[in-house]
């Protein structure tokens, strides 16, 4: 009696083990975060805080077992628009026991009527679906990200099929409509990223708001319209036996992204773009900017990078003096705005934060027409009225005289502790002019040699020394000891320490030790006193 009782348990603990397995998804190990087309079911925007825990359902399962009826199963056709993949759809309202009858009439039911016929089926019961251990397990798909590869395959795709309409995919709200319906149209020339009108999580500005309300008030998030639009097309394709895109959520959502220099030979989305304009503002006091538009096209991954409300020039929303279409943010800002990564100098500003830059930009103050030190002397730089202004010649480090630049530099006038520093003077200009020119914006900036020089000599400018081969050494301007009524200014020791060891830091230079500069004085007094340096070192 007792083995058989034993038996009984253990086939019943097997089972238990196995129903658990099949429907909680441990077998697509939900522990180790590999979670297969599984999708959280909670909707806390209507319920709030659960009183049974989220439902983890599995997608692909459903998949499979009705590939023969196809998601008409669960999904309905609108007429027009495809499959409407939302779920469930036969909620009369959006209230919670609506969504709550609607979901449990569905799945329970579709459940017993499988269970019914003999065929495997589902839970039906309030635990095997709302299962604890998952009650705050989160489920996130990484974003798909639509580049301009994928852009340029459907382009071809359409022009073999000899369909040159970007209506297929592009459309816009016809704002002339008397009754305010705002029915799609396809207006050529107006092709936009879908973001501008179905982001609705970003504040969009005036000239997009009728769109964006009439989107927000149909819920067409770009997560739902994306899904229409893309999976119907792929899933017509399907249907006529031709080679289409996925309809699998991890074939798409795959995590992985093509960098800039992947799309760098990708063309493009064309609008009639200009390849290279001289940026003009009307009644504008200053020099027409020229731009290589082509050239920062290759390398940037969006045109949102700088067009972040519409595809318009920027002077179309901000004015000289600003106005309500560019949210009072007149053209200078829009421009320059450091703060922006939409403007100029808000993208080369975060440039220059790079390991190759921020070496020598670090501690150099960036040009803000806002503060009271605006460095207008590189306004010339952009504002030089002449499209060839484009077009930068790289540095040539033999424009220096070999003799009135030192291979090496000896620093020596703090040995203590430490014996002399051995400076490779040369190699570093060398290096660093070698990093310039392989950025066209730096070679534009940048200008010549001598304004690599200012990355170390940073308080002096060659047209105003004595002899422009010989600026002002680090000791004319730091002093050895520290001026407690001058804090913007190091001591020299702080001085040379700052420069060097954060350069190395910030491009990732080998990090440097004491004794890789110097050589270490033998002495236990001077130990001692090295160690008590080393907290003082930026002083």
């Amino acid at each position: 009696m007792k083995t058989r009782l034993l038996v009984i348990l253990s086939l019943v603990t097997v089972m238990s083990l196995f129903l658990a397995r099949v429907y909680s998804g441990e077998g697509n190990k939900q522990s180790d975060n590999k979670i297969s087309e599984k999708l959280a079911i909670a909707h806390t925007e209507i319920f709030g805080k659960l009183e049974r825990p989220q439902v983890i359902f599995d997608h692909s399962l459903h998949a499979k077992a009705y590939r023969k009826e196809g998601c008409k199963t669960c999904h309905p056709v609108s007429d027009g628009e495809g499959f409407i993949f939302e779920f469930p759809f036969k909620a009369e309202g959006k209230d919670r026991q609506a969504i709550t009858d609607a979901y449990h009439e569905k799945c329970i039911g579709c459940h017993t009527k499988r269970f019914d016929r003999g065929m495997r089926s589902g839970p039906v019961r309030c635990g095997d679906c709302h299962i604890r251990k998952f009650e705050s397990l989160t489920i996130t798909y990484p974003v798909f990200e639509f580049d301009s590869a994928y852009h340029d395959q459907h382009v071809r795709k359409l022009k073999e099929e000899g369909n040159n309409d970007c209506g297929v995919c592009h459309h816009t709200y016809d704002s002339k409509e008397e009754d305010k319906s705002l029915r799609l149209v396809y207006e050529e020339g107006t092709e936009a990223s879908c973001y501008y009108c179905h982001d609705l999580d970003h504040k969009r500005g005036p000239v997009l708001t009728a769109a964006v309300q009439a989107a927000a008030a149909k819920g067409l998030s770009m997560r739902r319209v994306s899904h229409r639009q893309c999976l119907n097309c792929h899933m017509r394709y399907i249907d006529k036996g031709e080679k289409a895109g996925p309809v699998e959520c991890l074939k798409c959502h795959t995590g992985r992204y093509r960098t800039i220099a992947e799309l760098s030979n990708v063309p493009r989305p064309e609008r009639g773009q200009p390849k290279d304009p001289l940026i003009n503002a009307k009644d504008g006091k200053m020099k027409g900017v020229p731009f290589d538009h082509a050239f920062h096209e290759r390398n940037t991954k969006t045109c949102r990078s700088c067009h972040h409300e519409t595809l318009q020039a920027c002077k179309e929303c901000h004015g000289l003096v600003g106005s309500s279409e560019g949210g009072w943010i007149n053209l200078a800002n829009a421009y320059h705005g450091l703060s922006s990564a939409h403007s100029c100098a808000g993208c080369h500003k975060s440039l220059k934060s790079e390991n190759k830059c921020s070496g020598c930009h670090y501690y150099l103050a960036d040009a803000d027409i806002q503060t009271n030190d605006p460095k207008k002397g590189s306004c010339a730089v952009c504002h030089c009225g002449d499209k060839s202004g484009v077009t930068a010649k790289p540095i040539a480090v033999k424009s220096l005289n070999v003799k009135d630049v030192p291979e090496k530099v000896t620093i020596k006038v703090l040995e203590d502790q430490y014996g002399p520093a051995e400076f490779p003077h040369r190699k570093i200009i060398e290096r660093l002019t070698e990093i310039s020119n392989r950025s066209k914006a730096a070679t534009s900036f940048h200008g010549g040699a001598r304004t690599i020089c200012m990355g170390c000599h940073h308080k002096s400018a060659a047209e105003a020394e004595a002899k422009d081969t010989d600026p002002p050494r680090c000791r004319s301007c730091h002093s050895l000891t520290f001026d407690v009524k001058n804090m913007n200014r190091p001591r020299l020791l702080a001085a040379y320490h700052r420069q060097c060891i954060t350069c190395h830091e910030k491009m990732d230079v080998k990090a440097r030790g004491c004794s890789d500069c110097h050589k270490e004085k033998t002495g236990s007094l001077n130990k001692v006193l090295s160690r008590e340096r080393q907290f003082n070192v930026y002083l």
